[in-house]
């Protein structure tokens, strides 16, 4: 079987998510040329894209509930109870130990209710949050909730019809929330990225097999949505060209050849950028 793209495209898109925060939370006058043509917004957007088709493929490969649930938590929690434990220990070492708040919100999930630690990262220019990129795992984890429930009606409705017709609720709700900015980068507004992949899932043969002239009508659709600003045009294009790069384009390993750190990359980048901005190196 051919092998995928997914962990080097996984790789870049943290890439791009770091180093778009690396201006963001700095902003820094000379990382302006490099993030010019960067956006964070699309990166996760085509991490969305990954994970509808990989949790839907996990889910069929596996034979119960609870060996899905096992799965999924061994991939999202270790990371995520690291990235925890490096924000109270960077909170210790700045001899702050108000963090029962932030605990509590990052424990649930809810790191929204309380995203800093009183006395850390304060002077920083932007904002004093310990890792403001959690608010996606909490989207993720509710894709993996949402799978089993999805994959339940699809086997007793038409299953295109049932992901073809959540697409368009997603698009719908981002169309009709638009100037909510906050609002629609939740759910159910990201769940058009997720449905794509899954779409692709489900049909990889078709993909392949029509792929290039696929990319090619995701980069028009791109395209098109920069002239006009029609956002359903942008999950087809971003998870489109996504999902070509994983599945179409030659196979390359590069830095992933000994592991997938992209996972980690993300999870952590946050607080580590925010502590080296509190250093003044920036």
């Amino acid at each position: 079987m051919r092998k995928n793209n997914f962990d080097i495209v996984r790789l870049a898109l943290a890439a791009i998510v770091v180093f778009v925060h690396c201006y963001d939370l700095s902003l820094a006058p000379r990382l302006v040329f490099f993030v010019h043509y960067l956006n964070a917004h699309i990166a996760v957007e085509g991490f969305f894209a990954i994970s509808g088709f990989l949790i839907f493929a996990s889910y069929d490969r596996c034979s119960s509930i609870w060996e899905y649930t096992q799965n999924r938590a061994w991939r999202i929690l270790p990371g995520y109870w690291l990235s925890t434990l490096f924000c109270l220990a960077i909170a210790f070492s700045m001899h702050s130990f108000h963090v029962g708040k932030f605990l509590i919100a990052n424990l649930t999930f809810a790191t929204f209710l309380q995203p800093n630690i009183p006395g850390v990262f304060t002077n920083n220019p932007e904002n004093d949050a310990m890792n403001g990129a959690l608010w996606t795992i909490k989207i993720e984890l509710m894709f993996y909730v949402a799978v089993p429930f999805i994959a339940w009606v699809c086997r007793r409705i038409n299953r295109d019809v049932v992901l073809w017709s959540l697409f368009a609720l997603s698009v719908i709700f981002r169309t009709v929330y638009a100037s909510h900015e906050k609002l629609v980068i939740q759910l159910p507004g990201q769940l058009s990225f997720f449905m794509i992949g899954a779409i692709v899932y489900y049909h990889l043969a078709w993909f392949k097999r029509h792929g290039l002239w696929l990319m090619a009508g995701a980069a028009a659709c791109y395209g098109v949505y920069l002239y006009t600003d029609w956002f359903f045009l942008r999950p087809f294009a971003i998870a489109g060209l996504t999902m070509g790069a994983c599945h179409l384009l030659p196979h390359f390993e590069g830095p992933t050849k000994f592991g997938d750190f992209s996972y980690g990359t993300y999870i952590l980048h946050y607080p580590i950028i925010q502590l080296v901005v509190a250093t003044g190196f920036f």
